[in-house]
C-alpha cells in the first residue's frame, strides 16, 4: 500500500472513531439534558399522552386528566375550582412547565416513578398507554374552602392576602390559600393562544397572582412575634429574676419607649397609654412600649435564638415545595433590637411560620414539620406511600407552652383578639398590624389555634389591603374573620 493510500485510510479511520464517539456522547452521556430540555418537543407529546395521575382532596380529584379527541395530545388537565386549590395543585402546562404539586410529583404523576414501573409494564403489554400513580393531599375541603372564600370576600380589587393552617398534632396542612389567585385551567389549556394570553395577563398584573403568598413570600409579623418574645422571656428570666405571666416588668414605660442611641421612640397603637406592665395584659393589650422594652432587657441572643428555634433564619424547609425563609435579623444595635420584639424592623415570615408559631404552643412546646401529601397511590390505587409526622423543632417546655397558652386565651377574652369570641370553643389567639412604608396600609395578621385545651387547628391569616379605611386595617377586624371560618369550619 502507498503512503497516499495510507494516510486517506487513516483519515477515514479517525472519521469513523469520532462519529463513534460523537455517537456516544450524545446518545449515552448527553441523553438525558436533551430529553429534559425545554425546548424538546417530544416530551410535551409524551406527557400529554399519558393519564397523568389525580391530585385529591378527601375523596375529589381536584386535578385530573380527561381524555380528548387529539391524536397528539391524548388528554387534558382540568382543574375544579382551579383558582382555590392553586396553591396546592399548581399547574401543568405544555407552554409554561409545572409548579406546585404538579411540579414536585411530577415522576410519580407522569408515570415514570420506579415504583409503577411494573404496573405500566403490564399496561403496555395489554395495549394501553402508560398511567401515572396520584397523589392525595392533606387539605381539608371545608377549611381550604371557607379559607379561600373568607379571604376573597375580604380583599378589595387591590389588597392581598393568605391562610395557611395545620393539625398542630400531626403538622398535616389543612389549607393552603392566596389571593388573589389564577385559574390553572387557563394554562392548561389546548390552545397555545389561551395559555399564553393568560401567562401574558398574569405577567403584567402587579399584584402577581402567580405567587404563592401562603409560602413564598414573608411580611412583617408586626405583634405576632410578641409569642417569640413571650417565650424568650418565659425561658430565660430577665436579669436573672424569672418571669411568669404574671410578672411586672419594672422599669417598663407604659406610654412611649425612648430608643438607646436613637431619636426614635416606640409608641402603642394610636398613642394608647397601657394599663399595666404585667406581661400577660401587656401581651393582651399588644403593648408595644413594654414588649421593645423586654427585648433589650433579654438581650439580642435570647430574642434571636428563641427566634431560630421556632424557625426563622431556616432554610429548606419542604412542605413538598420548597417555603421562603422567615427572617430575624442579626447585629442588632438596643434600638433596633427592641423594634425587633415586637416584630418589626426587618423581621420578616410567612404566614406558614406563623401558623407554626402557634403550633407550638397548641402542641406543648413541639412543632410537627408541615407537610401537604398523606399518601402516594400507583396506577390501581393502592397506597405506595404514606407520610409519617415528624417533629421540627422543640422552641419551648411544656410548662412554658401552657403559659403562652394561657396568655394567648387572655388575648381573645380580654385583649385584642375580640373576633374569635363566641366560637362555640376557646380559643388561643394573637393579633399583628405590622407597620410598612409611607402611605401604606398595616399588614393584618391573626396567629390561633382552637380549641385551646384539645387544639385541632392552628391557622395565620395575612391581609394587606391599602383599600381599606386605615381604621380597619387591624389584625382583628381584618384577619380575624376569616381565622374563625377555618375554625369554625376544622372544629364545627
Amino acid at each position: 500500500m502507498n503512503r497516499p493510500i495510507k494516510k486517506v485510510a487513516i483519515f477515514c479511520f479517525a472519521l469513523f472513531a469520532a462519529l463513534f464517539l460523537e455517537g456516544n456522547w450524545i446518545q449515552v452521556v448527553k441523553a438525558s439534558s436533551y430529553s429534559a430540555h425545554a425546548d424538546n418537543y417530544r416530551n410535551t407529546i409524551y406527557n400529554y399522552q399519558v393519564q397523568r395521575g389525580n391530585i385529591i382532596v378527601g375523596s375529589t380529584n381536584v386535578a385530573t386528566s380527561k381524555a380528548t379527541s387529539s391524536s397528539t395530545m391524548k388528554y387534558q388537565r382540568v382543574y375544579s375550582n382551579g383558582s382555590e386549590y392553586a396553591p396546592v395543585t399548581g399547574y401543568f402546562s405544555s407552554n409554561y412547565g409545572t409548579a406546585a404539586l404538579e411540579q414536585y410529583e411530577n415522576t410519580l404523576l407522569n408515570g415514570k416513578d420506579t415504583r409503577l414501573a411494573t404496573q405500566n409494564f403490564l399496561r403496555k403489554a395489554e395495549g394501553k398507554n402508560q398511567a401515572g400513580g396520584s397523589v392525595v393531599t392533606t387539605i381539608d375541603a371545608k377549611a381550604q374552602d371557607a379559607a379561600y372564600q373568607a379571604l376573597t370576600g375580604e380583599l378589595s380589587s387591590s389588597g392581598v392576602g393568605a391562610v395557611a393552617a395545620i393539625n398542630p398534632k400531626t403538622g398535616a396542612i389543612l389549607a393552603l390559600v392566596s389571593a388573589p389567585s389564577y385559574d390553572p385551567n387557563k394554562l392548561a389549556s389546548p390552545s397555545a393562544t389561551t395559555q399564553n394570553d393568560y401567562a401574558t395577563s398574569l405577567q403584567n398584573n402587579a399584584l402577581q397572582p402567580e405567587l404563592d403568598r401562603a409560602l413564598n413570600e414573608t411580611y412583617p409579623p408586626g405583634s405576632t412575634f410578641k409569642i417569640v418574645t413571650s417565650a424568650a422571656a418565659l425561658t430565660d428570666g430577665i436579669d436573672g429574676q424569672t418571669v411568669t405571666p404574671t410578672t411586672s416588668i419594672s422599669g417598663a414605660p407604659l406610654t412611649t419607649l425612648a430608643l438607646p442611641q436613637s431619636t426614635s421612640t416606640i409608641s402603642n397603637s394610636g398613642g394608647e397609654t397601657c394599663n399595666s406592665a404585667v406581661l400577660m395584659d401587656a401581651f393582651a393589650q399588644s403593648c408595644n412600649t413594654v414588649y421593645g422594652y423586654v427585648g433589650m432587657k433579654l438581650g439580642e441572643s435570647s430574642v434571636q435564638s428563641m427566634a431560630e428555634s421556632f424557625g426563622f433564619n431556616k432554610t429548606g424547609l419542604t412542605v413538598p415545595m420548597t417555603t421562603s425563609t422567615s427572617v430575624f435579623p442579626k447585629n442588632l444595635s438596643q434600638a433596633q433590637l427592641a423594634q425587633s420584639s415586637i416584630g418589626q424592623f426587618d423581621v420578616t415570615m410567612t404566614p406558614l411560620e406563623g401558623a407554626m408559631m402557634a403550633s407550638a404552643v397548641a402542641n406543648g412546646g413541639t412543632i410537627e414539620a408541615p407537610y401537604l401529601i398523606s399518601k402516594e397511590l400507583d396506577t390501581s390505587g393502592n397506597v405506595i406511600a404514606s407520610a409519617t409526622p415528624t417533629t421540627y423543632s422543640t422552641p419551648i417546655s411544656g410548662s412554658v407552652a401552657s403559659e403562652l397558652s394561657t396568655m394567648m386565651q387572655d388575648v381573645v377574652t380580654n385583649g385584642t383578639a375580640t373576633s374569635l369570641q363566641n366560637l362555640g370553643v376557646s380559643v388561643a389567639a394573637k393579633t399583628g398590624t405590622a407597620e410598612r412604608g409611607t402611605g401604606q396600609n398595616p399588614v393584618a395578621w391573626m396567629v390561633a389555634y382552637a380549641p385551646a385545651n384539645n387544639p385541632q387547628v392552628a391557622v395565620a391569616v395575612m391581609v394587606a389591603d391599602n383599600n381599606v379605611q386605615p381604621s380597619d386595617a387591624f389584625g382583628n377586624s381584618l384577619a380575624g374573620p376569616i381565622a374563625a371560618a377555618v375554625i369554625k369550619a376544622v372544629v364545627g
